[in-house]
């Protein structure tokens, strides 16, 4: 009997995996902005709940993996998908973990009704990025894949450009929000690091290659 379609079933089980904690990652950074900008019907135990799931799913996928190695030795373009897909996995893994990460220091730091205007407008941005990355491995979208790239030259750019605005009005600011408010941004652009691998490695997933080194 051949091995190849087990092979290709598994795949596709891998596949659907990393789409589920796709949607799970979008989730839970919603969530936790949701609370952090809002200060209504806080529950960081349902956003530690969705960050918890994904590590569970990551380290699914991580046995899943395992398993189709041993098991059918793939080569060329599956190993390819395969592997590409344990990367992807850890990259939603981390965007689960930071959100977390602003649900706590919300919850830490406690109810001082701060703005976070600066935060909220950058991560409009940057969940458009982690949802268009979803998006880009299920649809397997290299053009969509670039686009998340050229995203993080914006949330960059406004990541910069909002912490030169919080030192400057630092003065006239209560000392927590600036706290609360300069970690958060940091957050949102590390999420929005991890939703640019994701796409690069879409993009080496279908290519072959690396665009951006």
């Amino acid at each position: 009997m051949s091995l190849r379609r087990p092979l290709e079933e598994g795949v596709e089980r891998l596949k659907g995996l990393i789409g589920d904690m796709a949607a799970t990652a979008l989730r839970v950074l919603r969530d936790s902005m949701e609370e952090a900008v809002t200060y209504e019907d806080v529950n960081p135990k349902r956003v530690r709940m969705f960050s918890d799931q994904l590590r569970f799913m990551m380290r699914e996928a991580d046995q899943l993996v395992d398993e189709l190695i041993v098991r059918y030795h793939p080569m060329a373009s599956d190993l390819r998908i395969i592997k590409s897909c344990l990367k992807i996995s850890y990259d939603f893994n981390r965007i689960g973990r930071y959100a977390l990460d602003i649900s706590e220091m919300r919850s830490i730091l406690g109810d001082h009704r701060c703005g976070l205007r600066h935060s909220r407008k950058m991560y409009n941005l940057v969940a458009q990025m982690v949802n268009e990355a979803g998006r880009a491995f299920i649809l397997e979208d290299l053009e969509l894949a670039r686009r998340i790239l050229s995203l993080d030259e914006e949330v960059d750019k406004l990541y910069y450009e909002y912490l030169g605005k919080i030192i400057r009005e630092k003065q006239s600011s209560n000392p927590i929000c600036v706290i609360l408010e300069t970690l958060v941004l940091r957050h949102l652009e590390r999420i929005a690091d991890h939703a640019c691998y994701i796409a690069e490695t879409v993009i080496y997933m279908k290519s072959g290659y690396y665009e951006h080194e």
